[in-house]
């Protein structure tokens, strides 16, 4: 028996303080316009066995459902984040079954084995990650599209007694053009989902779609302004209690006792207090306390007066993990992730002042999505349900199930938007605490966990250190080059079975350097794991944005010494990869390479070619960056990005992803940074952990190159070219060279 599906069923009404003041005040200031934008309709399942007007709608297939009506809702089963997803996908299905896109509402929908991929090399479930939600649904979406398309037009050819050959569909209605007559789709879905639905239908030809390619306005953009968009926060089921968590300080550490807990459950509003653990780790290290309002609950947490372990990670350090880090650099040998040629021997041949020779070094960081982890859950009799934001659907059941002792078929997990994710909201952490204090008091009960809280006890993406070192020939071109990373690996802690596998060494710290796209004759790219008790998980480009910065800074560095500038080395370095020389040249183009800047200008360029987990896409991207500096501070002017990311499916999302992630990319650059003392996380909220403001942000010019390749990724892409290409604009003006993150804003 399959997972119910979140969304289908009986609705309930789900409100909170902040939606229900959007709502009254935004809502009337503002508005806006409905035409050409679609109501995304958020349902969640009663529990009483009613039915609703969902009764009405007709299943064509796991993604369509007909109404009557005519209103046609699109299934999506990849979360939306923010990038987009909710449009694109939608997109891809209606234009192939010829749907009349103001007649369409999107819905969340789960449970089901055609929600399922494997993208990023991860095992068969529904999840969304790697940037691979529209390379791997493109034309999974596209073949329902047509299947809908194919039963629904020889439902209505039937009816009206002719042949399916000699009617067309358009806009919702299939149309015998000899007569005139036509019939809605809603009159002829009951006839439709008795037929056989075809496993090859005819597609359409690009010449014949009418969506795929436009700049279509997002689907969620109403709903997030007017309030109505459901986030974690927001849900509210019957009899709800609120939980706050008390955590201990360092990422290792353990309760050894609460000294005042009768005291604090004596306190007005307090139901429970629960203690647990922060999942995967058996050992007990959080304390819930459950209570009426979320106040109460995290002022009687507060109040508790707790005796914590450090546990393992009681001496980690900041500047011990810079000093470990930084002496693996100098070990004698070291996993071997590529080589070419005989690198070594050349290298060895050369005296010093011939080898180029730089260390680059990145932080720790943490996701800090804009919405903290929440998670509401209901433990009854049999069953579990959940709300929130969850990125893995799949994984989610398959924990909670574990963890409770119950069928994963007995869990049921309603997906709201995820008020930022980054990967964060993949893991079950949050999701488990709920379901544990739900448990503990017999009632639902919504867990939140602060800001403070999500900062220090999160999952991180590891800092790292890098020594690269390079013997140019007599062109000024690379001849020989060593490259080697050490810090905390990422697979070291999650996937120990897939790195030993290729002889130790971890794909995620040398990305887009193992795989280098760069014509280097003799190259050997090695990665030393330097063991930390620091938890680690997937965040926002992975490795890439330090492998990236290490190695885009390092060739403009050999640029200079060849006495060439960013782009014209680079393009001598790519001359045999026309794609990636094609992108170069459009950013180059827009960004006016070939005329000197402005007086008190300066830029830098960087390049990447993102190949996604497991070699599911390739996107190209080159990022020109332009700077000033103003009684020695760093003002960024702009930023021109030239993107392939294979065929647009909506130019205005990859724009939208590449403006973010750009933004994104800059506070890594020049704010974000974890330190650790005795293993806890000194950083706690945006007045120490900050992100870049409005006013820091350069202006940002996307070109988007037509391709014909299918549609690749671009949640992520353009994250690694920005730092390298701001140190390099940052060395034109100031002649230092500025190796490690975060970057300085005052010079």
């Amino acid at each position: 028996m399959a997972p119910r599906q979140a969304n289908s069923g009986n609705t309930s009404e789900v409100r909170s303080p902040r939606r229900r003041l959007l709502l009254k005040g935004v809502a009337a200031a503002l508005a806006l316009p409905a035409a050409g934008s679609l109501a995304i309709r958020v349902v969640y399942p009663k529990n009483d066995g009613g039915a609703d007007q969902a009764s009405a709608e007709v299943e064509v297939s796991d993604w369509i459902w007909i109404q009557p009506s005519g209103h046609t809702i699109v299934g999506v089963s990849q979360c939306e984040f923010g990038q987009g997803i909710y449009t694109g996908l939608p997109q891809v299905l209606a234009d192939e079954m010829d749907a009349d896109w103001e007649n369409i509402s999107v819905r969340f929908v789960t449970g089901r084995d055609a929600y399922r991929n494997d993208a990023g090399e991860e095992p068969l479930q529904q999840y969304t990650g790697a940037s691979m939600s529209m390379t791997f649904f493109y034309e999974r979406m596209r073949l329902a599209g047509a299947q809908a398309r194919d039963v629904l037009l020889r439902a209505g050819a039937k009816r009206m007694g002719v042949r399916s050959s000699q009617c067309i569909t358009r806009a919702g209605r299939v149309i015998h053009p000899a007569t005139g007559r036509s019939l809605g789709y809603g009159e002829v879905v009951g006839d439709a989902a008795k037929l056989r639905i075809s496993p090859r239908p005819r597609m359409k030809v690009p010449s014949e779609q009418t969506l795929i390619g436009k700049n279509l306005r997002r689907v969620d953009t109403a709903a997030k302004v007017d309030g109505s968009a459901i986030f974690g926060m927001d849900i509210e089921v019957p009899g709800m209690l609120v939980g706050a968590v008390r955590m201990a300080p360092s990422v290792t550490g353990s309760i050894v006792r609460i000294r005042n807990e009768a005291e604090v459950r004596k306190r007005p509003g307090v139901s429970a207090i629960v203690t647990t653990s922060l999942w995967p780790v058996a050992t007990p290290n959080t304390i819930i306390v459950v209570a009426e309002s979320y106040w109460i609950a995290k002022q009687a947490a507060d109040a508790l007066e707790i005796d914590f372990d450090a546990g393992v990670a009681g001496h980690v350090f900041t500047e011990q993990i810079t000093r470990q880090f930084l002496a693996a650099l100098d070990s004698p040998s070291a996993p071997v992730a590529r080589r070419l040629g005989d690198p070594e021997s050349i290298l060895a041949r050369k005296s010093r002042p011939s080898v180029i020779t730089a260390d680059y070094q990145s932080p720790y960081v943490t996701h800090a999505t804009m919405e903290p982890v929440v998670a509401t859950a209901h433990v009854r009799d049999g069953e579990i349900e959940l709300w929130g934001p969850f990125q893995g659907q799949d994984f989610l059941r398959g924990e909670v199930s574990r963890a409770f002792g119950i069928p994963a078929d007995k869990v049921i997990v309603n997906t709201v938007y995820l008020g930022g994710s980054f990967g964060r909201k993949y893991l079950p952490d949050f999701a488990l605490h709920a379901a544990t204090a739900s448990k503990a008091v017999g009632r639902p009960v919504k867990v939140i966990r602060s800001r403070e809280d999500d900062t220090r006890h999160s999952y991180y993406r590891p800092g790292a250190a890098g020594r690269f070192r390079a013997v140019l020939d007599e062109a000024g071109m690379p001849a020989a080059m060593h490259a080697r990373i050490s810090g905390q690996s990422l697979y070291g802690v999650i996937k120990q079975e897939k790195m030993a596998a290729v002889g130790g060494w971890d794909e995620t710290m040398v990305e887009s350097i193992y795989d280098l796209i760069y014509r280097v004759p003799n190259l050997l790219v090695d990665a030393v794991d330097v063991k930390q008790p620091i938890p680690l998980s997937f965040l926002r480009s992975v490795g890439s944005t330090s492998s990236v910065f290490f190695l885009e800074s390092f060739v403009s560095e050999l640029a200079s010494a060849a006495h060439m500038d960013d782009y014209q080395y680079r393009r001598k370095l790519l001359a045999d990869q026309p794609l990636a020389v094609r992108v170069l040249d459009a950013a180059a183009r827009a960004a006016q390479w070939d005329r000197p800047p402005a007086n008190g200008v300066f830029r830098g360029m960087a390049f990447n070619v993102y190949t996604g987990r497991g070699e599911g896409f390739q996107t190209f991207v080159a990022l020109v960056m332009e700077l000033e500096l103003t009684a020695g501070k760093v003002r960024l002017r702009r930023a021109v990005c030239g993107i392939d990311a294979g065929r647009p499916v909506n130019p205005g999302l990859i724009r939208a992803n590449v403006e973010g992630g750009i933004g994104f990319a800059l506070t890594n650059t020049f704010k974000s940074q974890l330190t650790f003392e005795q293993g806890a996380v000194q950083q706690s909220s945006f007045h120490d952990y900050p992100l870049l403001q409005l006013a820091e942000m350069p202006r940002v010019e996307v070109v988007i190159l037509d391709s014909d390749r299918p549609p690749q990724g671009c949640g992520e892409v353009v994250l690694g070219p920005t730092a390298p290409a701001v140190a390099s604009a940052m060395f034109q003006a100031t002649g230092r060279r500025f190796r490690s993150m975060p970057l300085p804003q005052a010079v």
